[in-house]
């Protein structure tokens, strides 16, 4: 008995229906120095199949004394997809480092599975795939029928075209993956049909895992095709073109949602984005100090310094390193603001008060923020026990009679906010079809805690004590999800259409807005007149009181 240690461990998982024909003749194919090796592992697992093919495989292994093989029958028949759950369940719980998919009737050859141990264990990549499309003359000679050649061929060339990866063949059986890979996407709720092996990869597609073709021979045998042609590539088509929808923000599927690394998507750079135009309205308007609240991983932050602005930024995920001159780690949702929005000249809210649960409370206590004024307005010498004399007083009244002064201390920052429109006519359509399909990004992100059309936007705004400069329609950024001139062309046109009618068409809002003087600023930077001391206050009470009683009014 040959024992080989090594330091990654391989599951070899065979899925098998009615294969009592194969599963012998697939056994006595495999290399025979794979068997009982302690860092290999075969697991066979036939799927309620009405045959004897499980025990005569294990009469095979005992008489060939082979000790590193499982063998499962499943009482109720799981499906293709289903049964792959079971393999990869048991090899990431188990602690495999990589497995291997072999199909019980012997149409993928064993005798390469060194080969994809090997290919793993220098690489190491996410997903090996067996190609058998690398030569359609090989495919043709190895019994592939030509019906099958060709919708293989239609199937991975518009696969590749909405991946936006360059495979040869997307519907091999002959696989490997990772069991990180494996552990990193759920693969359980994929369907239990044939297209499971198309939700996988679009699974590794959406997380940007790698992948490693290696070219197989083709092998049609008398094996049974339980494939049902015209229906797997109907689901197929689906499966890809949701996966697709559900990057473009479209859709929210389960399968995909939380995966994507690139959630916070740069758009400073997409013509007609809302970040685009946030931009230039802070050059337009010259701002030099920027406080960026919800700045992400800092992509708007980093143009404005190239810009010449400094940026502080707010949020509970920290940025990019030197995208700006300050950070403070903070949840708007929960924590007091760090900083006073008074301190900087612009202020950016953009794709924020959507994930807020009570944007109002946030605008108010954001508008009436006077930390970094304490109490000075109440503690004027009439509530005071001592004297006082207050530079900003003399300031007060030296500018008293002079209106453009006095404007200028109450001047407040350029608010900039963007937020998205549910009243878009794509989300209303979807609605009169009684559509309402969250997203993982977009108008209808699944994260979002509150919706505003055009019209209940601008009256929270007003309702909070913010006037209303100008405000913008903003279409949907097709050029952030589709570089090239297709994305330029069609975000032109939504553009267009937003500034004509920006509640129908609009994909964002953006508001340029300032907030009014909170009470307490408003009290702070009031010209004072006249003030008394303490005592000249207490003597005025005084002689107002023996007035009252001299002339014998009551109390």
């Amino acid at each position: 008995m040959q024992i080989t240690h090594s330091s990654h461990r391989f599951l070899i998982y065979v899925v098998a229906y009615e294969a009592e024909q194969h599963l012998h003749d697939l056994f006595e194919r495999i290399p025979y120095e794979l068997f009982n090796r302690s860092d290999i592992h075969f697991l066979v697992s036939d799927d309620a199949s009405s045959d004897n093919g499980p025990n005569v495989l294990k009469e095979w292994l005992e008489a060939h004394e082979i000790y590193n093989v499982t063998i499962l029958k499943n009482r109720d028949n799981q499906g293709y997809g289903g049964n792959q759950k079971i393999g990869f369940r048991v090899a990431v719980d188990e602690g495999y480092d990589c497995v291997i998919l072999l199909h019980g009737d012997g149409q993928y050859t064993p005798e390469l599975l060194p080969e994809f141990m090997n290919i793993w264990k220098e690489s190491q990549p996410d997903v090996i795939l067996g190609t058998r499309m690398h030569s359609t003359s090989s495919a043709r000679k190895g019994g592939m029928p030509l019906y099958k050649l060709v919708g293989n061929r239609i199937l991975t060339t518009f696969q590749n075209w909405l991946t936006g990866w360059k495979l040869s063949e997307y519907h091999t059986g002959y696989r490997a993956y990772a069991t990180k890979f494996l552990a990193s996407v759920p693969f359980e709720i994929n369907t239990n049909e044939f297209h499971f092996d198309t939700e996988i990869l679009l699974q590794a597609a959406h997380v940007g895992a790698s992948v490693r073709e290696i070219e197989i021979p083709t092998f049609y045998g008398n094996e049974v095709c339980r494939v049902p042609g015209l229906k797997y590539a109907w689901d197929v088509v689906t499966a890809t073109i949701q996966f697709k929808m559900h990057q473009w923000g479209m859709l929210c599927s389960l399968k995909l949602r939380n995966l994507s690394t690139d959630r916070y998507r740069d758009k400073t750079q997409a013509e007609y984005s809302s970040h685009a135009l946030a931009l230039d309205l802070l050059k337009k308007h010259k701002s030099q100090k920027v406080l960026d609240l919800g700045c992400g991983l800092g992509h708007v932050a980093s143009q404005c310094e190239r810009s010449g602005m400094e940026v502080t930024g707010v949020d509970c995920v920290r940025p990019l390193p030197e995208t700006m001159t300050e950070f403070h780690s903070a949840n708007l949702e929960t924590d007091v603001l760090p900083v006073s929005i008074r301190d900087f000249d612009a202020v950016l809210l953009l794709d924020v008060i959507e994930h807020l649960a009570n944007p109002e409370d946030f605008l108010l206590s954001m508008r009436n923020d006077d930390r970094n004024h304490p109490a000075d307005a109440l503690q004027g010498p009439e509530f005071s026990d001592q004297p006082q004399e207050f530079e900003s007083d003399k300031t007060n009244i030296e500018h008293e009679n002079d209106p453009v002064e006095a404007e200028s201390n109450l001047s407040q920052p350029l608010l900039v906010l963007s937020t998205p429109n549910v009243a878009f006519a794509a989300i209303r359509l979807n609605l009169l079809m009684g559509q309402f399909r969250y997203a993982e990004r977009g108008i209808l992100d699944i994260t979002h805690k509150r919706l505003f059309t055009r019209r209940s936007l601008l009256q929270m705004l007003k309702v909070c004590g913010y006037e209303i400069e100008r405000v913008h329609g903003v279409g949907v950024p097709f050029a952030a999800v589709m570089p090239g001139r297709t994305g330029r062309i069609l975000g032109w046109l939504a553009n267009l259409f937003a500034k004509l009618w920006p509640s129908l068409f609009a994909f964002q809002i953006l508001v340029e807005c300032r907030p009014r003087p909170g009470v307490n600023q408003v009290l702070r930077d009031a010209i004072r007149i006249h003030e008394v001391t303490s005592e000249e206050n207490a003597s005025v009470i005084i002689k107002n009181l023996n007035h009252t009683e001299s002339h014998g009014i009551p109390e």
